[in-house]
């Protein structure tokens, strides 16, 4: 009926990144209204001690790398298989940062981060909505980074911004199917892609503290908050194309 939030309860839920951070506590909020859960990502083992922690027998694990386009149309036909419906709902999470500034960055660097949060969140999407019925809804991580600049940070910046641009247009080739493609832009959070790839380890060791100074809200947002942002949007069915901000108050 108009106006009323989808029933995410019975939805099929594939979350890449699921092993940890956001990713698993998105898989969290989703067991527990009752929705079928895939969390996938590149370590079984990792897998296998986050499924631990969602105490349902809803939800599956699956092991693969989201840079292969193979692998995101067997990921998707494993969670339809599995539940024996399709997937209805797609979370975007899995990413990697490089913090390194423009002339640091290698040809390496650029093709693996580019493949992660750009090529692979695609290769998912697009494997996603070949089977996805009507009304379905896909959610994509983005960062305060697609929207606004940050030194040493141009490779991971140029990404989020291709994510947010993948938003946007999906939104609008999907609209006619009652899909939505929407983005959630957290700026710092609490969650193991904060503490990675410093120069340091007293830079790692300061992080919270250095984004704590720029938040206005005076702290770095926990990964659960990330969570419900994403579960808020996955029910609502009028939101779509948009890039909703988690950040404090940072990019104001």
């Amino acid at each position: 009926m108009a106006g009323e939030p989808r029933d995410i309860s019975k939805a099929n839920v594939l979350i890449t990144g699921g092993g940890s951070g956001v990713g698993l506590e998105t898989a969290k909020l989703f067991a527990h209204v009752g929705a079928s859960v895939t969390i996938m990502g590149r370590s079984r083992s990792k897998l296998e001690q986050a499924a631990k922690e969602l105490v349902t027998n809803n939800t599956a694990i699956f092991a693969g790398d989201v840079k292969s386009s193979e692998t995101a149309d067997a990921a998707i036909a494993f969670a339809s298989e599995r539940f024996g419906k399709p997937v209805n709902i797609l979370v975007n999470n899995a990413g990697v940062i490089l913090r390194k500034t423009a002339i640091e960055t290698s040809d390496e660097d650029w093709a693996h981060l580019m493949n992660v949060n750009v090529t692979g969140l695609f290769y998912m999407s697009r494997a996603a909505v070949c089977q996805m019925p009507d009304d379905g809804s896909i959610i994509n991580l983005s960062s305060t980074c697609g929207s606004y600049g940050a030194a040493g940070l141009t490779a991971y910046c140029a990404s989020k911004g291709a994510v947010d641009q993948i938003t946007r247009t999906m939104a609008l080739e999907l609209a006619p199917r009652k899909i939505t493609v929407n983005a959630v832009a957290p700026g710092a959070i609490n969650s193991p892609m904060l503490f990675s790839e410093h120069e340091s380890q007293d830079l790692a060791d300061s992080v919270v503290d250095r984004n704590q100074a720029s938040i206005p809200i005076g702290a770095v947002a926990e990964p659960e908050e990330i969570a419900r942002a994403i579960l808020f949007v996955a029910r609502e069915r009028h939101m779509t194309g948009a890039i909703l901000r988690i950040d404090g108050g940072y990019t104001s």
